[in-house]
Order: structure tokens, then sequence, then C-alpha cells
């Protein structure tokens, strides 16, 4: 060596070895009682909802007696996604086992008292209480700690999608993923005594914690209505009646929905926006400002987010009148959209230039009466009638006499 020493290549080789196998870790291997563990985590995989590529967020559940796996997709892993995911898989198996095990994420550990003991967040301390059930952190960096999750993870991902990973909807996702997973947990397996994680589940429900009644997932904020008659979720707007502008309002924040609550009455709900900086308007929140407003209706983001069949009704026949369009609104807001259209089907067969909300109510309140009744009214009417006919009749035989009479006299 050009620094004097006399080290192989063997030696260098021989002592690094010898230093990497004084790293290696031991494992202990575990053996698992029926109802006591199930472990989670997150996982995500690339999905194309709508035409559009997406990374979804999948919690994953799996028992560790006998490897049942249970998953659900969301769009993003807030605590409502993480306590929802829990609910749905309780709810799943009929009961609840007896310790669930976590690594750090932060949903789950809000910090760290000592390098070994962690802090639950509320959320998961409430869960736990309300199921009865006790929860373990892994170590740091020790996924292992919780290798069944760790492997569903990549095994769903990987047995679930490889055949299809196009959707319309995350509903239609979910449910995909619901009837894979059935297939995966009646897979017989080896080292069960080739018995099916299903089978396991089975003898695993006596010992499985009583399930509750369905925990409340919400996350629960309280909110200011602005001037423009909507409240701010997750840099989401969301609109309410414009008759809480400046009032505070409750929102229970679920994984798909949000709703909103003035004093413990609920006043709307709204399908959760994942958006960035997206408004989400229902027209019927503004009515009682359009009236006093009405040029603001045309251009306005409420007119825009409207139902497209509202829309096309709004064009063809109330684009010059928007107040008579607002009293269409509050009846379609009690007699429903389907029951109008049909109404204004009927209205365009007689004259479709002259369709206004007074025709429209006219015959929708017409169309409510039972059609018995009016078949009766109208049997009854023919009988009086007839009844009136045969009496004019006779008074007119009657008078024909008379008058004969009277002729012959003469």
């Amino acid at each position: 060596m050009e620094d004097g020493y006399d080290i192989s290549y063997s030696t260098v080789y021989n002592y690094i070895r010898n230093k990497l196998n004084e790293k290696k870790e031991a494992y202990i291997r575990q053996e698992y009682e029926l109802g006591y563990v199930a472990e989670f985590d997150w996982g995500h995989v690339r999905l194309e909802i709508d035409g559009e590529d997406k990374n979804i967020q999948m919690a994953v559940m799996t028992t560790a007696k006998g490897n049942y796996r249970f998953a659900y997709l969301y769009q993003n892993q807030k605590m409502e996604s993480f306590l929802d995911s829990h609910v749905r898989f309780f709810n799943h198996i009929g009961g609840v086992h007896k310790e669930i095990v976590y690594d750090n994420m932060k949903v789950a550990v809000a910090r760290f008292v000592t390098r070994t003991e962690k802090e639950p967040t509320e959320d998961l301390l409430k869960l736990s209480m309300y199921y009865g059930f006790n929860y373990r952190f892994c170590n740091a960096r020790r996924g292992n700690e919780k290798g069944h999750v760790e492997r569903s993870v990549e095994y769903i991902r990987r047995k679930a999608f490889n055949k299809k990973d196009k959707f319309e909807t995350l509903e239609e996702a979910n449910k995909y993923l619901e009837e894979e997973l059935n297939k995966l947990n009646l897979k017989p397996q080896k080292y069960n005594e080739n018995k099916t994680a299903k089978d396991i589940l089975v003898e695993e429900f006596p010992y499985l914690i009583k399930l509750m009644p369905t925990y409340d997932i919400s996350r629960v904020v309280e909110l200011r209505v602005n001037k423009y008659s909507v409240i701010t979720i997750d840099e989401n707007k969301y609109s309410v009646p414009d008759s809480l502008v400046g009032r505070f309002v409750t929102a229970k924040v679920y994984p798909n929905n949000i709703i909103i609550y003035q004093e413990n009455d609920k006043v709307t709900e709204h399908k959760r926006s994942f958006g960035l900086s997206t408004w989400n308007i229902k027209i019927k929140h503004y009515l009682n400002t359009l009236k006093k407003k009405l040029g603001a209706i045309h251009n306005s983001t409420a007119m825009r987010q409207m139902n497209s069949k509202l829309q096309n009704i709004y064009n063809q026949y109330y684009i010059q009148n928007p107040r008579d369009f607002i009293d269409l609104i509050e009846l379609i807001s009690e007699e429903g959209l389907e029951k109008i259209e049909n109404i204004i089907k009927e209205l365009e067969k007689i004259n479709p230039l002259n369709i206004d909300t007074e025709k429209i109510k006219l015959l929708c309140y017409r169309k409510d009466e039972p059609i018995a009744r009016n078949k009766h009214q109208n049997t009854e009417i023919e009988r009086q009638s007839k009844l009136i006919l045969d009496n004019y009749g006779k008074l007119l035989k009657k008078s024909t006499v008379e008058f004969d009479r009277e002729a012959l006299i003469i």
C-alpha cells in the first residue's frame, strides 16, 4: 500500500463482513391469542378516478392471528378518515380486538413523552375508551413490529389493483376493493393448516370485545358565516342559508360529506370537496338575497354551480324573468325537480312559448289530487247531469202539451 500498510483485499472483506454481522438483529417469533391483536397502517394506490390520475390513500387493518385483511380508500389521511376506517372495520367483523398496533403516525401519536413513551391523540384516546381496546405504538423505524399490516399494504395493492385501476368514482373503487378482499380472505393458508383468514376470524369472534353502537367519527368545528353566506373548511367554501350571515354555525366534517347545524338544527349538507379553494354553492341558500338583487343571479357562482337541468330551464324560459325563477326554485324545494320537469314537458306540448311558475303551480297542485277521488267525482257529476237533463226533458214535454191545448181552445 502507498501508506505503508500491508493489507490485502480479503482482510478488508472479512473485516467488513464481521462488522455487518455484528449489526444483524435477531427477531423473536410471536404467537397470538384469538381475538387479541389487530394492526393498522396507511398505504396509497395510484388510480384513475373519473378520468383523472390520483394518489388515493388506503387505510389497512390486519388481524395478527389469521391475517384477515380489511381496507378502505380515502382522499386523505386526516383524522376523520383514520377514525372512519376503524369504525368500518369494527362493524365489518362484528367486534373489536383487545389491542391495536400503530406506528408513529400523526393521527395516532400526539407527542413523544420520552424516547419510548408516547402520548396518544385525543381522538384515538376517545375511540379506544368508547370501544374498549388498548393501543400500542411501535418503536421508531421498526415496521417489523407490525409486520402483518406492513406486508398487507403491498399485498392488497398488488393483488387487488393489478387488473383494474380505472373507476368512475371513489365509491365504485371501494366497492371493487371490497369484492377483491373477500376473495383474498377466502384463500387457504398453508402456514395455518390450510384454513382461510375468514375461517380464523370466525374462530376469533367469541373472543372479541362486544361491538358498541357506531361511533360518530366527525371532526366538529364552529365557524362564523361570512358576507357571502359561506363557511370555510380546509380552504374550501360551503354555502348556508343567507339568513345566517354573521352568525356562528357548527359543522360536522365526515370523510365524504359535511353537515352544518345552527343551534342544533340541521340547516344543510354538502358533498365534501377535495380541491383547492373551491366554492360549493346551493342557489336555494340565496333566495332572500336574490329577490332583492335580481340582476345578480345571471353571473353568480350559485347559477354556475346549479343543477344543469335547472340551468336549462332558466335559460329557456326565465332569462327575462328572474323573479319568477326564484319562485320556481322555492317550488322545487318543496316538490322536487323531477316532478317539476314532468309538468314543464306537459306545458311544452300545449304552448312552449308561454311557460311560467303560476302555470306550473296550477298543474302541480292539480296533480296532487288522488286519481280515485277524481274518478268518483266525475262519475257523480255525470249522474247529476243525466238527472238534470231528464228533468229538463220532462219539463219541455209538459210545456209542449200545454201549448197544444191552448191552441185547440183558441
